[in-house]
Formats: C-alpha cells, sequence, structure tokens
C-alpha cells in the first residue's frame, strides 16, 4: 500500500469516527439542551445525565487511537511522503487533535453536567466556563476541517 492509500485509510477512520463524535454530540444536546428535554426531566422521562457523560467518554478512547494511529504513521513514513501528502497530513493531524481537544471538552462539560444532576452545587459561571471552552474547540476544529476539505483533492484526486 502506498502513502497515498495510508493516508485515505486514516482519512476514511477519522470521518467515521467524526460521524460518531457528531451523533453523541446531537444526542447530548437533543436529551439535553432544549426545553423539551427539561420537561421530559422534569416528568422522569429524561435520559440520565450519567448516561450522556458515559456516551462522551466512550469517544476518549476512539480518538487516542486514531491519534496513535497518526503519530505511528508520522514516525514511519512522514520523512518519505511528498510535498502533497505532507501538507494533507498535516491539516488531517492538527484536525485530529482539534476533535480530541474538543471531544475532551465535551467529556468535561458532562462531567459538571453530571454532578449538578447528582445535586452537587454547581454554579453558572462554572458551567459557562466549560460551555464556552467547547463551543470554541468545536469552531476550531470546523475550521481546520474546512481546510481538510480543501486539501482534500491532493489525496482523494
Amino acid at each position: 500500500m502506498n502513502h497515498t492509500d495510508q493516508i485515505k485509510d486514516l482519512a476514511t477512520t477519522v470521518n467515521g469516527s467524526l460521524t460518531v463524535y457528531i451523533a453523541i454530540h446531537n444526542a447530548i444536546f437533543r436529551d439535553a439542551a432544549t426545553f423539551k428535554s427539561f420537561l421530559k426531566n422534569l416528568f422522569g422521562r429524561g435520559v440520565p445525565m450519567s448516561k450522556l457523560l458515559e456516551d462522551s467518554e466512550g469517544l476518549l478512547p476512539l480518538w487516542d487511537s486514531i491519534h496513535k494511529k497518526i503519530e505511528v504513521f508520522r514516525q514511519t513514513a512522514y520523512l518519505s511522503l511528498s510535498k502533497d501528502e505532507r501538507y494533507y497530513f498535516d491539516i488531517l493531524s492538527r484536525y485530529v487533535a482539534a476533535v480530541r481537544k474538543t471531544v475532551a471538552a465535551l467529556v468535561d462539560r458532562q462531567r459538571l453536567m453530571n454532578e449538578k444532576s447528582k445535586g452537587n452545587p454547581v454554579t453558572w459561571e462554572a458551567f459557562q466556563q466549560k460551555e464556552m471552552a467547547y463551543q470554541m474547540a468545536v469552531q476550531q476544529y470546523t475550521a481546520i476541517g474546512q481546510e481538510l476539505n480543501d486539501a482534500a483533492p491532493i489525496i482523494f484526486g
């Protein structure tokens, strides 16, 4: 398998894992961040925060594994990549790092929300801080994602 094919495989893995992250993100915000979800929780029919936390925490090993694959490829093949392959791979690497940061921020936010659901005091400021960190991470990974999409013809033709 040549380097371009290996990079394609990595990018495909990243894309599939991004789909998993987005599904969990959407479920969390559908089940815990709307007025409808508030009413469901009020009447005992909502999704427990512990379940949403568990789902988000499940993303950590997934993205850690992808990061390791990226690093192994970097260590074994980077020096033999063409200029264009390096360019794309560098963006892909930054993208994986940004999504990992986003996942960590989501988990951090959900841990706080889970504590609140257990009756532990959580200040509005603490929530705002976690939410802002998460939103900033989302903005960063989406911006790098646009760069990655723009560079896709280098690898995908």
